[in-house]
């Protein structure tokens, strides 16, 4: 036996010990890891597994998990729900065939935990790290929620300002807070008249036929009610032990547990509720809520778009028929009696100044007439256009002495009202009337009206002695062909010398367009000459736009948004105010009608100011004049030039400027006297020791004005409280 070598021995255990601390090292270094960790040989057998690994995979398991029952086993017969994940075989094959660090989407646990897993090949199989992202997945998606209330809410809000139809916004508005809220029913709820009783105008997730149909009372004690009466939103996780308010028969049907709901505002008195439940209890956060609230207000400035209409409308009709009232009245009988005596009998000699006064009173009477008709036709577009046709061929027949005016109504003509296009129509065959009457010297005229495949026909011939159709502004022909192609329709001529007149129009009732002028029609606001004629000779280029107005300032342009106007593109830098504002005006005028922002200016507050009164897009005057008019006509196509995030980016921007400049004037407000003369003299450069030595105070004084100063403004620094006393105008640069 050959003698042992101690110093070798000795290696020997040194090298055991050091491998061993150094696996126990490792092994505490893994441990200390907070995510999930575990390492795999090449048969993804478990070699290894913290702590942390084992909670993860008995969740995953249901089942306890332990070192003693994974190690040196595969994961398909120890863990095989670990698998189930559909990327998560083929990630671990490909990480090992291609030694290369993979990381894959989450693995989602019951609870809603989820994990992001990392991959990474060693020498001998695979180590496999869990990261747990569930806040941060949550946030994720919280952001995104949030991301889409506001585009769902600017585009909700753009429709209502547009004047789409109140019902059509309230039927979405209620879809997109199913959708959002994530809850059933949800519905708009209107206070009748009188505020008694309510009635159901929107909703979904109620029992069939509800909509439109269910009413109940809106008494104090409904939670309609409630909630109208009480000015702030209601929400109430346990309805049914709410003593606030009573749970009506019909709400009782549909078993609500929870509910948020919200006041509509109306002009003078509350125009409803919006009301959101839950057929299981949950609870409506503080950013539900105001989700909700915003809903409603869209809602509400949609129906005082829609009251502020009517009373316009009321007003311009109690109008017209105030002014038609008194010219028939006052005017025509004075008129009638004044032409009575010039015609009498002896009342003038021939060639006699009051000879010839006749005529021009009986010119001036059917002037007055032919107004009294327009004054009142204006109201009439809901009565039957046959009707209002029949009185207008009376009306011609008492002012013409001598001739023979026909009416011929065939069985196919429309029957009932036909609104602003009989209107239309029956101006223009007016028109074709006194053409005949009094240019033509037409002894037999005949009106005909006819209607076919959704149209409505009219032709008014007469024997007169004709004219050269040629000429495009005789007898007021282009003005009746204008006006015809703006409903869409036609309007022939067909008339020679000797050969009497045939005036034949068509107009479609189906709502389809036919040939007229479809340029669009814009207005350019901006104060620069050289800038605002620029873009107006690239229009002027373009066959399918009309500049129709130029303005350099607010004062000129407000002529200038009328009914009429397309798109506006405006400044915002305007020397009389910020250009963002007449966007409102311009909707008021056409709601329809498209605001293009185009501005040297990159603040972001007031692209945010000019996003909120409805501008469709904003471009930078670097861009080239043709990039203007393709956005132009982009707009017009219904294409968005500016992305919906961006959109709801803008808006948010905008709210949260509005309320930090709310709480920053009320902080201003808090200031004092003495504090304000401390700010304005560190805007005029001096020191702690000259502040104090010009106001006469000490410099303690003075520091603890200071102290005082950055408090209420929220600011850390001298420096800050100066640049904020600057932004608001409280203090002044020498």
């Amino acid at each position: 036996m050959e003698p042992r070598d101690e110093g070798v021995d000795r290696d020997a255990a040194a090298g055991a010990d050091a491998l061993a601390q150094a696996v126990r090292r490792s092994e505490e270094i893994l441990e200390s890891i907070n995510d999930p960790f575990l390492a795999l040989d090449a048969e993804w057998r478990f070699v290894y597994l913290n702590d942390r690994a084992l909670d993860l995979l008995g969740a995953v398991r249901g089942a306890p998990a332990t070192r003693e029952n994974l190690i040196g086993r595969t994961v398909r017969d120890a863990v095989p729900q670990l698998l189930d994940h559909p990327a998560t075989e083929s990630n671990f094959r490909r990480a090992v065939r291609d030694r290369t660090s993979i990381v894959y989407d989450r693995l989602e646990m019951a609870g809603g935990r989820r994990f992001e897993v990392n991959l990474h090949p060693t020498e001998t199989g695979l180590s496999v790290h869990y990261r747990d992202v569930t806040e941060r997945a949550r946030a994720d998606e919280d952001r995104n929620r949030w991301a889409r209330q506001q585009a769902l809410l600017a585009e909700l809000g753009q429709r209502a300002l547009a004047g789409e139809r109140l019902q059509a916004i309230m039927d979405d508005a209620v879809s997109i807070v199913t959708d959002m809220l994530e809850t059933a029913p949800v519905g708009v709820a209107e206070l009748l008249p009188g505020e008694e009783l309510l009635l159901l105008r929107a909703g979904a997730g109620w029992r069939a036929g509800a909509v439109g149909t269910a009413t109940g009372e809106a008494g104090r004690r409904s939670l309609v009610g409630y909630t109208a009466m009480s000015r702030e939103p209601v929400v109430s996780e346990d309805m049914g032990a709410d003593e606030r308010f009573t749970i009506s028969a019909f709400l009782a049907e549909h078993e609500p547990a929870s509910v948020a709901a919200v006041r509509i505002e109306g002009r003078d008195r509350p125009f409803g509720v919006l009301e959101a439940f839950s057929r299981h209890r949950r609870s409506f956060s503080a950013d539900d809520v105001t989700f909700l609230q915003s809903v409603a207000n869209v809602i509400s400035s949609a129906t005082e778009r829609v009251a502020a209409e009517r009373r316009v409308l009321q007003v311009r009709d109690a109008e017209r028929r105030r002014i038609a009232r008194d010219l028939h009245d006052d005017a025509l009988q004075d008129l009638m009696d004044a032409l009575a005596m010039a015609s009498a009998p002896g009342a003038a000699q021939p060639d006699t100044s009051v000879a010839r006064l006749a005529p021009a009173l009986s010119r001036a009477a059917e002037q007055v007439r032919n107004a009294i008709y327009d004054l009142r036709l204006a109201g009439d577009g809901e009565r039957v256009f046959l009707d209002l046709l029949g009185e207008l061929v009376e009306l011609q027949r008492k002012v013409w002495a001598g001739g023979t005016l026909e009416l011929d109504v065939h069985t196919t003509a429309p029957e009932g009202p036909l609104g602003h296009v009989g209107t239309e129509v029956l101006r223009v065959v007016r028109e074709a009337l006194v053409n005949a009457r009094r240019h033509a010297g037409a002894r037999t005229v005949r009106v005909s009206a006819s209607g076919a495949a959704g149209a409505l026909s009219v032709e008014v011939t007469d024997d007169g002695d004709g004219f050269d159709a040629s000429s495009p502004t005789t007898a007021g022909i282009a003005g009746m062909q204008e006006r015809i192609a703006l409903l869409g329709g036609r309007l022939e001529l067909d008339s020679a010398p000797g050969a009497g007149t045939r005036v034949s129009l068509a107009v479609p009732l189906d709502g389809s367009r036919g040939p007229a002028d479809t340029r669009v029609r814009v207005v350019l606001i901006e104060d620069h000459t050289a800038v605002r004629e620029a873009i107006a000779g690239m229009f002027a280029r373009e066959p399918d736009f009309r500049v129709v107005g130029q303005a350099a300032t607010m004062a000129e342009a407000g002529a200038m948004l009328h009914a009429d106007v397309d798109v506006a593109v405006i400044d915002l830098g305007l020397p009389d105010g910020f250009g963002g504002d007449l966007i409102r005006d311009l909707h008021r005028s056409n709601p329809r009608a498209h605001a293009l922002v185009l501005t040297a200016s990159l603040d972001r507050t007031d692209m945010a100011r000019a996003v909120e009164r409805g501008a469709a897009g904003t471009l930078d005057k670097a861009v080239r004049l043709d990039e203007v008019v393709d956005a132009v006509r982009r707009l017009r196509a219904g294409e968005n030039l500016m992305p919906i995030d961006e959109m709801a980016h803008l808006l948010a921007f905008g709210r949260r400027r509005r309320t930090e400049e709310f709480d920053d004037r009320r902080a201003i407000d808090t200031l004092t006297a003495r504090e304000l003369e401390v700010l304005q003299a560190l805007a005029d450069g001096l020191d702690s020791q000259a502040v104090a030595d010009r106001l006469r105070i000490t410099i303690r004084t003075e520091r603890n004005h200071v102290a005082n100063i950055l408090a209420k403004l929220g600011v850390h620094s001298r420096l800050q409280a100066l640049v904020f006393a600057l932004r608001y105008d409280l203090v002044r640069l020498q």
